[in-house]
């Protein structure tokens, strides 16, 4: 009996750790956690991926979207700092980017010079790659801890988020393949130019 219980206390062997390839400390696997925070990312930079490949502009309330959250993470990180992520400057300074970008943008005139188109430039850059990290960081803290994904999983979450943005960014340029003017019009969008005439399709 004694041994019985041994065998059963005992820590696994190789064999037994070996298919574990591809689990996590406690024996949950890593897949979904890699794929949740991929899937995460992909559905918070299609939208601006999108609104920029149509418009050739990213919406206001995007960012205003981007800059809330953010600041959100920023402020309680800060009042519980004890319970924060453990990270450097560099982590905070990126919270704090969407609000560096509001103050530029009461700052700066808009008069078409190349202060403006910097802005727009800066702001898109911070809306398409900050949303989808800051989903990541949102996902990582709230669902999966402290814990850090390998280099693999970080490489293969950055890859699917960038193609997904990229495809998003395609659809936008070529919308008229797919979708109407009707289709933006019943939505509540403005109409991109050369959008394909005609009514709202099932998509719409």
């Amino acid at each position: 009996m004694a041994d019985d219980r041994d065998d059963e206390n005992a820590a696994p062997g190789p064999a037994a750790r070996g298919h574990g390839h591809g689990l996590a400390r406690g024996g949950a696997s890593v897949v979904p956690r890699t794929a949740v925070i991929a899937g995460g990312g992909a559905l918070a930079v299609w939208e601006p991926a999108f609104t920029l490949g149509a418009y050739d502009v990213i919406f206001y309330y995007q960012m205003l979207t981007l800059w809330a959250v953010s600041t959100a993470v920023l402020l309680a990180g800060f009042l519980m700092r004890e319970r924060g992520p453990r990270h450097g400057w560099a982590y905070w300074a990126c919270l704090a980017l969407p609000s560096a970008w509001l103050v530029l943008a009461a700052v700066v005139p808009r008069s078409g010079n190349w202060q403006g188109e910097a802005l727009f430039l800066i702001g898109g850059i911070i809306s398409v790659i900050g949303t989808p990290l800051l989903t990541w960081v949102l996902l990582q803290l709230l669902l999966f801890g402290e814990s850090e994904l390998s280099v693999n999983q970080r490489r293969t979450v950055i890859g699917v988020v960038a193609l997904v943005g990229v495809l998003a960014f395609l659809l936008g340029q070529f919308n008229d393949v797919f979708l109407t003017c009707g289709d933006f019009d019943i939505s509540g969008n403005s109409v991109p130019s050369g959008c394909r005439p005609g009514h709202a399709s099932p998509l719409g």
